[in-house]
């Protein structure tokens, strides 16, 4: 296989430093090794350690120990990693500041590993070695981590590093000139895996799960299929759950489903999942103590979730129209009751939050309702107190100088230039809090448009656990009800249907 190697200079424009002395540098005693912080343990490995390495002229040795290097900085980013991913939205500075830490140390490690694969295009020519493969795929893990972080951060990858992994996967395993081989398998499979995790859109799903879904994408990305795409291939294909990727662009690739009539497909990729669904529908359908393959690593309301998401049917129901108020939020489901029972206020003047059990105040954040449509809002954060919003999330939404509430589930959550944004499905126009026969207490849902002609609850984990016959009272009057399916779990609620008692 020819390799481009002007296109390979462009991808990866990192200068060699000039020649020293070939040692191989002492990774001996470590910052790390003495508890220093984790900010020092980054800075030693980015400012002494990688330039020793990038000098050695042995291209097998530099690699080696460049493979050395990343094994030392895996503690201290890993731990950035869980920092960032248990810190609360909007981040606060400090959090900012150690993701710049780590997408930066990322992205010298992926620059490195790219000189390492353009050094060996430059020296053996056309034929590239076993090296050269080796490099890029470390490459391209590289520029995954770096989109995992961003997603760790709530926000979406960036262009150019989509467009880095495009051009990589291309030069390296071209459907249209080879087969795969052991030497580009992993270089597809990682390339796959990334393909997979953004079409699972993980903004969708809660920030304790992104984890989850990044083991189901590499597990689900030897199911997925990649070939060139061609008007004969699209026109035979149905569009659920297959994409068309284009190098050039900045992005994973569209569905078909959403594609334009007149669309461009020539020097495409197509990336079909149906296997993909298949595997996660095997999954949920497994019988207790059977073996399943792949087995996946999720909670089978996350693999439902995961697999509506990849099979295109989360499409917006309506469209949205733009205004600019402003509203007060509370997240959080003890915090969402107490709220509603007795403490929703318009905002005057001597207006003020309850307290929450145990005296601490209930508080909200202000802010901006920057769309709405009949079922749904999209939010931006303005001021107040920093929380762990997270999709799967109850939150109560009211409108300034307005007493009207409403219930909804956080349904994305992402950053926009750096300002925390909310999508929210709004769940009942009316809603009531309720006690629950062991004494606690839960947000009765009176309707749900958009799922079907019962009622709903919502509750803490497993506070219904066992029953199947409800008795509630709901302004003053009791009513029956029977507990239906599951329309939501996750660690903080359960969200069930209600159905008329059966006769």
């Amino acid at each position: 296989m020819t390799i481009p190697l002007q296109r390979l200079r462009d991808l990866l424009p990192f200068s060699l430093p000039p020649a020293g002395r070939e040692s191989v540098p002492a990774v001996g005693r470590w910052p790390a090794a003495d508890g220093a912080p984790l900010h020092r343990v980054i800075a030693h490995i980015d400012d002494v350690l990688l330039p020793q390495i990038i000098r050695q002229r042995g291209l097998l040795q530099r690699f080696r120990q460049l493979e050395a290097a990343c094994q030392e900085a895996e503690p201290a980013l890993a731990e950035l990693e869980h920092q960032i991913s248990a810190a609360p939205l909007p981040l606060p500075p400090a959090t900012q500041a150690a993701i710049l830490e780590a997408d930066n140390l990322i992205k010298r490690l992926a620059q490195c590993y790219g000189n390492i694969a353009r050094s060996v295009v430059e020296r053996q020519g056309s034929e590239p070695a076993p090296l050269f493969y080796r490099s890029t795929q470390r490459t391209m893990a590289m520029l995954v981590r770096r989109q995992l972080l961003a997603h760790r951060a709530c926000t979406l990858p960036s262009a150019s590093s989509w467009r880095q992994l495009h051009t990589l996967y291309r030069m390296a395993c071209d459907p249209s000139l080879q087969a795969l081989n052991g030497d580009t398998a992993p270089i597809e499979h990682e390339y796959l895996g990334a393909l997979l995790l953004a079409y699972f859109d993980p903004q969708r799903q809660p920030r304790s799960d992104l984890d989850a879904i990044h083991r189901c994408a590499r597990q689900l990305a030897a199911y997925a299929v990649i070939s060139e795409a061609t008007i004969e291939t699209l026109v035979q294909q149905t569009t659920e759950a297959r994409f068309l990727v284009r190098s050039e662009e900045g992005h994973p690739g569209l569905p078909l489903s959403r594609l334009a009539a007149n669309s461009p497909f020539a020097g495409g990729l197509l990336v079909d999942c149906d296997q993909v669904l298949a595997a996660i529908d095997r999954n949920l359908s497994r019988q207790p103590g059977k073996p399943v393959q792949p087995e996946l690593a999720a909670a089978p309301a996350l693999l439902q979730c995961l697999r509506v998401t990849l099979g295109g049917r989360c499409a917006r129901r309506f469209s949205r129209t733009r205004f600019r108020p402003r509203a007060d939020l509370v997240g959080g489901l003890d915090a969402v009751i107490h709220f509603l029972d007795g403490n929703t206020y318009t905002r005057r003047t001597l207006d003020a939050p309850g307290l929450l059990p145990g005296g601490r105040a209930l508080t909200t954040g202000e802010w901006s309702l920057i769309d709405e449509s009949p079922d749904g809002f999209l939010v931006r954060f303005v001021r107040g107190e920093q929380s762990r919003f997270s999709a799967g999330q109850v939150v109560v939404l009211q409108p300034r100088e307005s007493s009207r509430t409403h219930v909804c589930l956080v349904r994305r959550v992402g950053a926009v230039r750096n300002r925390l944004e909310l999508g929210l499905q709004l769940l009942s126009p009316q809603v009531s809090v309720v006690a629950l026969p062991d004494g606690g207490r839960a947000i009765f849902l009176h309707s749900l448009p958009a799922y079907g002609p019962y009622a709903g609850l919502i509750t803490a984990p497993d506070a219904l656990h066992g029953r199947q016959q409800l008795i509630l009272k709901v302004h003053g009057r009791p009513i029956e009800r029977h507990i239906g399916r599951m329309l939501e779990a996750n660690e903080e609620l359960e969200f069930v249907a209600l159905e008329p008692r059966p006769h």
